[in-house]
């Protein structure tokens, strides 16, 4: 079984459980409440009606009728006749416990042996709830007192049947019961409904995650979903094509770099195998071939620089070292730099500043977004047009542009311009690392790297860092 299955059947059983078992306490609660009012209403009702009863007919006796001991058996008629209701046997018992009378007629031969009498003598009341020792009926007997001048000469005792009472009471308990097992099904049910309606969206994520750990960057979470769930997706989604921009930029990040090493590295080999069969006495040829080695070889110095930054860029260790030095010495250098590569393409550089400013930062990284800049500015910029460099110094910062006059960058490229690996055309030089470390290099001076451009009116490129970071 995959994890999703495991996944499927752990939340849902768990969901089932949690509410299965919440929605079964609070019916056993509310059951057990109903119950107890049920059973106070038909019994407690019932013991306080026959002992109400009880107490009425015994104090009723007791004031209004001239009772003694000795003329105890002379009452009884009037006592049955006048305290006997149809619901429960009436009984009178003397003060020895011998049973004198009962309503129904029938008078045991021995003497009546229950915890109320004994209970009436003692406490002045007493109540029993029990079987019949004889029929195994299920009965309720109440006894009272009836007393003489100063002592107590006999009992009145009521006894009424429960059968009827207790075949209600099941027959509730039964209806209850069936009830609660109703609702129990329906809540199963809907539960059911609710764990496969939460469980999907956590399923078919967990089953898009595998595949996305398996290398299948293509794919999507396609549901439609509410609240959070939709959120979740929606971040999954966006995480998947992050992924796949990521590994198409990687994938053309090794061409590009496997290209750009490629080409200088067979200029180099050709010419080293011209100048070894060729004529070492032709000195234009062996002046020509070497100047192309050595140009091809600065150019994989600066690849290999990059690839270097790029390494200390990801692992956290690119650092700079600042120091105080004038802003125009390393300007001019990399004007005088790259003077041959504009002078090729016909292109005119036009510095609009030439103040003096003293900068606190690190001059070679400094310099390398300097280069970075203007060599951009040169390869874009059209034939035989002009790039404006101009900075400025404020109180708190310094900020610094170079404005070409080129075809400009789509607003679509413009947002990724400085991502990592990020060209705007694939067949362009270089590896999409010269704008992602300037930018890197910037932001380590607490400053802000731009890029403004629109399409058809050139590109402007530049930053601003604080004077002193």
């Amino acid at each position: 079984m995959g994890i999703a299955g495991m996944t499927k059947m752990g939340i849902k059983r768990r969901l089932l459980i949690q509410n299965v078992s919440l929605i079964t306490l609070t019916i056993l609660l509310f059951l057990g409440i109903l119950v107890s009012g049920i059973y106070s209403y038909y019994y407690i009702g019932t013991i306080d009606m026959l002992k109400n009863h009880a107490v009425n007919s015994s104090q009723f006796a007791n004031k209004y009728m001239n009772l003694h001991s000795f003329t105890l058996r002379n009452e009884l008629t009037n006592l049955q006749n006048n305290f006997s209701i149809p619901q429960a046997e009436t009984q009178i018992l003397n003060a020895r416990g011998d049973l004198l009378s009962s309503s129904s007629g029938f008078i045991p031969d021995e003497k009546p042996d229950f915890k109320d009498i004994e209970e009436a003598f003692r406490n002045g009341s007493g109540t029993w709830i029990g079987n019949h020792p004889i029929t195994g009926e299920h009965i309720l007997a109440v006894s009272v007192p009836l007393n003489g001048e100063n002592n107590t000469i006999g009992l009145i005792r009521f006894i009424t049947s429960l059968e009827s009472l207790d075949n209600n009471f099941r027959t509730i308990l039964l209806s209850l019961f069936l009830i609660g097992l109703v609702i129990l099904l329906i809540v199963f049910m809907v539960s059911t409904l609710f764990a496969r309606n939460l469980t999907k969206p956590v399923i078919e994520l967990t089953e898009a995650s595998q595949k996305l750990a398996k290398g299948e960057l293509e794919t999507r979470i396609v549901g439609q979903y509410k609240d959070e769930f939709q959120t979740l997706s929606t971040s999954f989604n966006d995480m998947a094509r992050e992924l796949l921009k990521t590994e198409k930029m990687k994938n053309e990040f090794i061409s590009s770099v496997s290209h750009e090493i490629r080409t200088p590295l067979t200029s180099i080999k050709g010419w080293s195998e011209t100048l070894l069969t060729g004529d070492l006495q032709n000195v234009q040829e062996n002046k020509t071939g070497l100047t192309i080695i050595s140009k091809e070889t600065n150019r994989l110095i600066g690849l290999v620089e990059d690839l270097l930054d790029f390494s200390r860029f990801s692992n956290g260790s690119f650092t700079i070292h600042p120091t105080t030095f004038s802003f125009i010495r390393p300007l001019n250098e990399v004007i005088l730099q790259l003077n041959q590569k504009r002078k090729e393409k016909g292109i005119s550089i036009m510095l609009e500043s030439d103040e003096t400013v003293d900068l606190f930062a690190d001059e070679n990284r400094i310099r390398q977004v300097l280069i970075n800049l203007l060599d951009n500015a040169i390869k874009y910029s059209d034939p035989n047009s002009t790039v404006f460099i101009r900075y400025i110094q404020t109180n708190s910062h310094f900020t610094f542009e170079i404005k070409d006059e080129g075809q400009g960058i789509d607003p679509e490229h413009l947002q990724h311009i400085a991502t990592l690996f990020y060209k705007e055309r694939e067949n362009s030089d270089g590896v999409g690392l010269g704008l992602a470390i300037c930018k890197n290099i910037v932001e380590l001076h607490h400053g802000k790297f731009f890029v403004k451009s629109d399409k058809g009116s050139g590109t402007t490129a530049g930053f601003t860092i604080p004077l002193r970071s």
